[in-house]
């Protein structure tokens, strides 16, 4: 059979269209790939991260939907949809299950960064990552590791970061500027008494004493108190 110029021209177009994708670990530093084949199998993107053996990594497919799905290695992805194809190829031996918004979401390591989880919902800059819990909504600052391994399967939230957060000195709620606030700023707010020290109470009831000087950065509930400097009686 013989091949017209034009139906030459379209097959020799068709082999040397390449597919762009980008990959990572978790890190999340990602590197861009050409692909020649537009459908290729899991192990074949795991070949381009060097993961070997296999069944120490997962293959992640992160969709447009911001949704992230399990790829095995026998499975076939097509490249050929619009826009560039997101993986991550990450080492661990199970993938931990949670959503965010609804959306299905599985990470192979327990831990994973509050701003790498927004980053897999495709959350605004100004949205803060939030646990549903029995006991309330957990806030998470976007440098925080949150803990995603089991019993549980994690239920987050996206919300709108205000520009206020609620702390508490000795019960006493004080509604302050999310930033960073020197100590003594705080004892100011605080109205603590003279010479007194100022202390942040951490989740477990541990009291740590805050330096002269010290910067800390206020998050939704954080608690205080204060105490006399040492050897004077309260």
């Amino acid at each position: 059979m013989r091949i017209s110029e034009t139906e030459g021209e379209a097959l020799a177009m068709a082999k040397e269209k390449q597919f762009e994708i980008e990959w990572s670990d978790e890190t999340f530093s990602f590197h861009k790939e050409l692909i020649a084949d537009g459908k290729i199998v899991g192990t074949q993107i795991a070949e381009i991260a060097n993961a070997y053996p296999i069944e120490d990594f997962a293959i992640l497919r992160h969709l447009k939907t911001g949704e992230l799905e399990s790829i095995r290695p026998t499975e076939l992805v097509d490249l050929q949809d619009p826009g560039v194809e997101r993986f991550f190829i990450v080492k661990g031996a199970t993938n931990n299950r949670f959503t965010v918004e609804g959306r299905s979401m599985e990470w192979p390591q327990a831990l994973l960064a509050a701003k790498h989880i927004k980053f897999l919902a495709n959350a605004p800059e100004d949205q803060v990552l939030v646990l549903d819990t029995d006991a309330g909504d957990v806030e998470f600052d976007d440098n925080a590791l949150v803990d995603l391994a089991p019993p549980a399967v994690e239920r987050f939230k996206l919300r709108k970061l205000k520009k206020t957060v609620t702390v508490y000195y000795k019960e006493t709620a004080f509604e302050l500027e999310r930033r960073k606030w020197s100590t003594e700023e705080l004892l100011a707010a605080f109205s603590v008494p003279s010479g007194y020290k100022l202390d942040q109470i951490s989740g477990d009831g541990e009291f740590n004493e805050l330096k002269p000087g010290e910067q800390i950065r206020l998050r939704e509930g954080m608690e205080f108190s204060s105490h006399p400097p040492v050897g004077q009686s309260s």
